[in-house]
């Protein structure tokens, strides 16, 4: 009995603050757990040309993967997340743009992939 008494009660301030340290360690990492988001967007055009107008833009809609921890996921706001081609380089005809994607105002988001990462926009003159 005095054994047994010996090991719990001996050094019980240090195995008390192992048990806290580990217990904050445990629950630093759970709340750092990266969790990824698959979004489905449609694709704005941003600087368009006066004299140029869009027929169409093939695929209409892009995948992107964007990943941040479990907390910053859940409190997502997707009308944040903008999708987007640079329509200051589309020419008359077949255009082949890479997508870009802008998140305002959200830290610590990293974008995995944006699939595919380039469309194709077809375009004619305006009359």
């Amino acid at each position: 009995m005095k054994f047994l008494k010996d090991i719990l009660f001996n050094n019980l301030h240090l195995k008390l603050l192992s048990l806290i340290v580990a217990f904050l360690m445990w629950l630093n990492v759970t709340s750092q757990k990266q969790t990824h988001l698959e979004i489905y967007s449609y694709i704005d055009v941003v600087n368009m040309k006066n004299d140029i107008e869009i027929e169409a833009i093939q695929p209409e809609r892009v995948k992107i993967i964007i990943e941040s921890t479990d907390k910053n996921i859940q409190n997502l706001d997707i009308s944040k997340i903008h999708v987007f081609i640079d329509g200051s380089q589309i020419k008359e005809g077949e255009n082949k743009l890479p997508v870009k994607v802008a998140i305002e105002g959200i830290q610590h988001v990293r974008i995995i992939s944006v699939s595919p990462s380039e469309v194709i926009v077809y375009a004619r003159k305006k009359h």
